[in-house]
Parts: structure tokens; C-alpha cells; sequence
């Protein structure tokens, strides 16, 4: 794959309202709480969290990401995982459990939802 050997980065911004949280490199023990730190920190209504480029993701990511989706959903807000068929990422969401309205192919099909489309039912189903 591609993205292996790049180091761990977290960068947040904006985008059409909504704060995209984009990691890169390694999800484990030792970038977990890095991870979800970023999540918490968002202030934006809708959070989207791009693994597009994830190399790795291990139980303690599994956990950072389900802590920080609790988070934003205790707070009403809405959570959204980009997480490309075929990736890392997108694997180990899967066979974690996450819900399939929670993950998304592209960071594209994410703008052209509308909150009528369910984001906040999915902010709170999360983990089946």
C-alpha cells in the first residue's frame, strides 16, 4: 500500500460546515488518544473523520473512534467516517461493526448529503 512508512499526522479544517479530522499513517496504542483528542476538539455540528489514508488501524483506534463519535452524539452532534472500499481502515470498521450509515467511500459523497439523509440518526447508531 502506499501510505505505509508515513508517519502519523492528524490535520483538521473546514469544509461546507463541516470539521473533517484527515489521518494519516499508523492508528495504534501510541496515536489513539492523539486521534480522539482530535475528534473532541472539533466545535463544527457535523465532524467527518477521512481514514482515506490510514496504513493501520488497530483495537485502540477502534476505541478512540467510538469514544470521540460518543462524544459528538452526546453533544447532538453528528459523526461521519470516510473509509474507502478496499482500504486498511475500511476492514477493520467492518469487521468491528460499524454501522454502514456511519462509513462512507468519499469525502465527496459525504458534501452531498443532506442532514434529511441521516446524519444525525447516524451520529447515534454508530456501533451496531
Amino acid at each position: 500500500m502506499s501510505d505505509e512508512g508515513v508517519p502519523f499526522d492528524v490535520v483538521s479544517h473546514q469544509l461546507d460546515g463541516m470539521a473533517v479530522v484527515t489521518v494519516s499513517g499508523e492508528i495504534d496504542l501510541t496515536t489513539s488518544d492523539s486521534l480522539q483528542g482530535s475528534i473532541e476538539r472539533t466545535t463544527s455540528p457535523t465532524v467527518v473523520l477521512d481514514l482515506s489514508r490510514v496504513a493501520f488501524l488497530d483495537s485502540s483506534g477502534i476505541r478512540a473512534i467510538d469514544r470521540g463519535r460518543r462524544r459528538l452524539a452526546s453533544e447532538g452532534r453528528s459523526f461521519l467516517i470516510v473509509s474507502p472500499p478496499g482500504t486498511p481502515s475500511a476492514w477493520t470498521l467492518r469487521v468491528a461493526g460499524f454501522d454502514r450509515e456511519l462509513v462512507v467511500e468519499t469525502l465527496d459523497g459525504v458534501r452531498a448529503a443532506k442532514p434529511s439523509d441521516g446524519l444525525t440518526r447516524s451520529a447515534r447508531t454508530g456501533i451496531r
